[in-house]
């Protein structure tokens, strides 16, 4: 999920156990035989937890669709089934994990400037046809050769988080909520180290996976991938989940960012994020707006990127009325002054930004040296 550019293959991996050709760190993977991703998955599945029965029906609650689960039946995630009269889940695997800046995963008020070892699985459910990491959420869909789930513990994955001087642990890159039980588990592991934990998700999900993960989850990062119901129709799902997901996790405490990828030709209509701003402001002043220009990828590469004019006026918009914290990333030249956090009383710079990354931090503590005031976020 996180299109606007989390995955990319060729980024060193973590550790040199996620290896590419001839057993050599970090290189490129190739296209090998397919191998049966749904089977190697089917092994590594345990009973999970996020799910109910009433009436006789079971469903599951990780997503907003609520799947029937009869034994046999796969959930729209493509993950979650029905087996032995419950529901088995992902657990015990990665498919990538990367070492990169916080930022990378468009989170700008949370420990800026600090790593995050930042890891992913297989399988979404939604459908985007822009999504930069299709080669996890949708391999299952896409018959994707290359791939194969690499067996995990917890215990590991932070072990390499904390080697690699990480301040943050984060579930990214496909829809982290359709394998709640397994994120639950490693941000346990990383909770009791002193870690940071964030999900970056597209906020398609239930109260119930909310409060599941909040005790051992800090960050909901929200993809809002539009601002009408025919934007999520198309995307295989329904606006109302997300607009309520992101009420709900404030509402338990979550720290949240909202990022909207802006595609031409489909969300790029300036009346509608306008309407979106206002929507936002209604949540919280304070909620983070991060306005990403769409790059051409999976099944729209003939499409042209987004051109960053459109999401200035919308960014200049979001403020007059009310957002205090708007962004704009995915974007080059003087437009790339919008990734920065100002103090909302007096207007200073407090953190700089360039391509995802800090740059200057010149925050004390968490507020701005030259008012006091107070800048909202995780910052200490």
């Amino acid at each position: 999920m996180a299109e606007e550019r989390e995955d990319q293959d060729e980024l060193i991996p973590a550790s040199s156990l996620a290896r590419g050709p001839a057993g050599v760190p970090g290189a490129r993977r190739t296209r090998i035989a397919s191998v049966d991703l749904s089977a190697s998955l089917s092994k590594l599945a345990v009973p999970g937890e996020l799910h109910e029965r009433k009436a006789g029906v079971l469903r599951c609650t990780a997503c907003a669709h609520r799947c029937v689960l009869t034994d046999g039946r796969v959930g729209a995630c493509g993950v979650r089934e029905g087996r032995d009269g419950g529901v088995v889940v992902p657990f015990g695997y990665i498919a990538r994990r990367y070492v990169r800046a916080v930022e990378t995963n468009t989170i700008y008020h949370v420990e800026p400037g600090s790593k995050s070892l930042t890891f992913g699985m297989y399988g979404c459910d939604l459908r985007c046809p822009y999504c930069h990491n299709w080669r996890l959420s949708q391999a299952l869909r896409e018959d994707v050769a290359g791939e194969a789930p690499i067996p995990m513990t917890a215990e590991a994955l932070v072990d390499e988080a904390v080697a690699a001087g990480c301040r943050v642990l984060c579930a990214a890159y496909n829809e982290p909520m359709i394998a709640a039980e397994w994120v639950r588990a490693v941000f346990e592991q990383a909770k009791a180290r002193g870690l940071r934990t964030m999900v970056v998700s597209d906020g398609n999900t239930t109260p119930e996976a909310l409060a599941y993960l909040r005790p051992s989850t800090d960050v909901f990062r929200v993809d809002l991938k539009g601002f009408a119901p025919e934007h999520y129709k198309a995307l295989g799902g329904r606006i109302e989940p997300v607009l309520e997901a992101i009420v709900e996790a404030r509402r338990l405490g979550y720290w949240v960012e909202v990022v909207t990828l802006v595609v031409p030709g489909f969300n790029d209509d300036a009346a509608g994020l306008r309407g979106l701003a206002k929507k936002l402001v209604a949540i919280d002043p304070a909620l983070p707006w991060h306005l990403n220009a769409f790059q051409p990828r999976y099944k729209m590469t003939a499409r042209p990127a987004m051109h960053p004019e459109l999401l200035l006026s919308v960014a200049g918009s979001a403020y007059a009325r009310g957002l205090q914290f708007v962004y704009v990333g995915n974007v080059t030249g003087t437009f790339q002054e919008l990734e920065h956090t100002r103090c909302p009383r007096c207007h200073a710079t407090v953190v700089e930004r360039k391509n995802f990354t800090t740059t200057v931090n010149l925050l004390d503590g968490d507020a701005c040296r030259g008012c006091g005031e107070r800048i909202p976020g995780l910052f200490v």
